[in-house]
């Protein structure tokens, strides 16, 4: 991927096999912060705004969307919804998180990106905490894997993570499904007392270069 930067405080734009964006996220009139899929060219991931209020509220309430996401608590009011935007808006020095809503065709269908981003205790290594919600009439369509894979290698190539893990809880049928067999990464078991994950996946920055979902 070809890739054109003046640092994280400016501008980024790529064009490659698996995407184009726009990676501005300290513009001093509001982030810029856009990825669109070159596969599947109606994909977007963008930072959220105040118009999306209405349709994050819908998928954050729907319980089929959110029942193996402990993260997703409370966020059920239009209160919590603008606050949740105004927070994902929110890009502080260094990089805490990088949030998406997910759009296909226009409409807003999904929440993803990093919800966590941050140096490791152990060897500082830089970590990305990735993850996607789909609304429930957009799954089976491939567009979790293209939204996830999109996700990760932004992370790796843009934003500088070293690893990028993913986890869910066991019930989760249809993450472990596209971890384990659609990218084909081994999970390590956990116990995570704070969301309640079982599993994790955690994937180094060589891994990712060397498997076929790399751009």
């Amino acid at each position: 991927m070809s890739e054109a930067t003046s640092g994280m405080s400016g501008t980024r734009t790529a064009t490659g096999k698996l995407y184009g964006h726009v990676t501005d996220l300290y513009n001093a009139d509001g982030p810029r912060f856009s990825i669109s899929s070159t596969k599947m060219p109606e994909l977007e991931l963008r930072a959220p705004v105040t118009t999306d209020a209405a349709a994050l509220l819908r998928i954050l309430s729907d319980r089929r969307n959110i029942q193996y996401d402990k993260s997703c608590d409370g966020l059920n009011t239009a209160e919590a919804i603008s606050a949740l935007i105004t927070q994902w808006r929110t890009f502080n020095r260094p990089l805490e998180r990088a949030n998406v809503v997910i759009v296909i065709n226009g409409d807003t269908v999904g929440t993803g990106g990093l919800g966590w981003i941050g140096k490791s205790k152990i060897d500082d290594k830089m970590i990305g905490d990735a993850g996607i919600l789909l609304d429930t009439e957009y799954r089976g369509k491939g567009y979790a894997y293209e939204a996830l894979r999109i996700i990760i290698d932004h992370g790796f190539c843009v934003l500088g993570m070293d690893e990028v893990h993913i986890a869910c809880v066991d019930a989760n049928v249809a993450m472990k499904g596209l971890m384990n067999v659609k990218m084909g990464f081994d999970p390590v078991a956990i116990q995570d007392k704070q969301f309640g994950n079982d599993w994790i996946w955690r994937i180094t920055k060589e891994q990712w270069q060397e498997s076929p979902h790399h751009a």
